[in-house]
């Protein structure tokens, strides 16, 4: 079938060869790596041209990229978008290499002449094998990423069942202001825990906020004892109501752009391409955007006299605030690096 990907034309084979599949997937790393590559470089350049939200939005297009290797189609000059993909006007020695060929879509007389020394490489009784063994090692880390993931699911699971719904009548109605000035009308629910250190909200469908106790022990406590507290757990001025506000704000910005879908699409890509590092950073760099973007929206619900205390409360709370082990929750936590270009910011 001409428009089968994976299958041989003119050879007789009528199966799936794994091999193909595998060289196919390896060459397309090398086309995502330099995408990523030309890409980074130009969000560098266009930094301060840009909004917080369009740099972060600009990552979507490349995550569809991700799914290029696994589309069903024939990616007609995919390749002829790079000049690093030369072409020369050999044919294909061999079934693999016209497979390749025809994965991008390219005619078997003008495959690129890498590809085809890529082909010959892998080529004759051996390629087969070798690409079996490159296949295993792939699933063999899809499924240890994979585990990572379930048990990480599985800490949230526990985490949901020993939560209990937000009690604190201050922070309640703190958090009900906080939605009118949204302007959401959907009462997102709001628990507390003791096994967070920073708020998150988690959910696709049916999304809930998780408050850290102490977080909000430190709200309730009298302005004598907050300030006797604050000797104690490190905090400057305790967690005071402008802190409180400005994580609620944080946590409903994150329910507003749906950054629960980025959090699932990114672990998915995550896993997937768990052997490439210029994947992982891309993906590093997506979660520091979205979270630099939030703090803009938060930013644009305030007074410019505000912008100080809102960088005094991520600077207050840094050393209290750390990533979160859930992988599909988002929060105003993120490392110490990150922290310090969102106080810039």
């Amino acid at each position: 079938t001409p428009s089968a990907p994976f299958f041989h034309r003119g050879t007789g084979k009528e199966a799936i060869n794994v091999a193909d599949f595998m060289i196919r997937f390896l060459i397309c790393n090398v086309s995502v790596s330099g995408i990523i590559g030309i890409f980074l470089a130009a969000r560098r350049i266009f930094k301060n041209s840009l909004s917080s939200r369009m740099l972060y939005n600009l990552w979507f297009p490349l995550l569809m990229l991700l799914m290029v290797p696994f589309m069903p189609i024939r990616l007609i000059g995919f390749l002829q978008m790079f000049p690093w993909f030369g072409y020369s006007g050999s044919s294909p020695a061999s079934g693999t290499a016209t497979a390749v060929g025809e994965a991008f879509g390219t005619s078997p007389a003008g495959n690129a002449g890498w590809m085809n020394d890529f082909a010959l490489s892998a080529n004759s009784d051996s390629p087969s094998i070798a690409g079996y063994i490159l296949l295993g090692i792939w699933l063999a880390g899809i499924l240890a990423m994979t585990i990572l993931v379930i048990k990480s699911s599985l800490r949230l699971r526990s985490l949901k069942k020993s939560a209990l719904p937000l009690q604190n009548k201050e922070v309640r109605r703190l958090y009900d202001r906080c939605l009118e000035e949204m302007g959401i009308h959907r009462k997102i629910p709001v628990c507390s825990t003791a096994f967070l250190k920073s708020p998150i909200i988690v959910g696709l469908l049916k999304p809930c906020i998780y408050l850290p106790i102490h977080l909000i022990s430190d709200y309730t406590l009298s302005r004598s004892a907050r300030s006797e507290r604050a000797c104690i757990t490190g905090y400057p001025n305790g967690c005071n109501e402008s802190d409180m506000r400005y994580m609620l704000l944080h946590e409903l910005q994150h329910y507003k752009h749906k950054d629960a879908i980025a959090s699932y699409l990114m672990n998915f890509f995550g896993v997937l391409y768990w052997f490439n590092p210029l994947v992982w950073y891309a993906l590093k760099e997506m979660r520091s955007d979205r979270e630099v973007a939030c703090d803009t929206s938060v930013l644009k619900l305030l007074s410019e006299n505000d912008y100080e205390d809102y960088g005094d409360t991520l600077i207050n709370f840094a050393e209290k605030i750390s990533l979160s082990p859930f992988p599909f929750a988002a929060g105003i936590s993120g490392s110490m690096k990150q922290m310090q270009q969102r106080i810039a910011n």
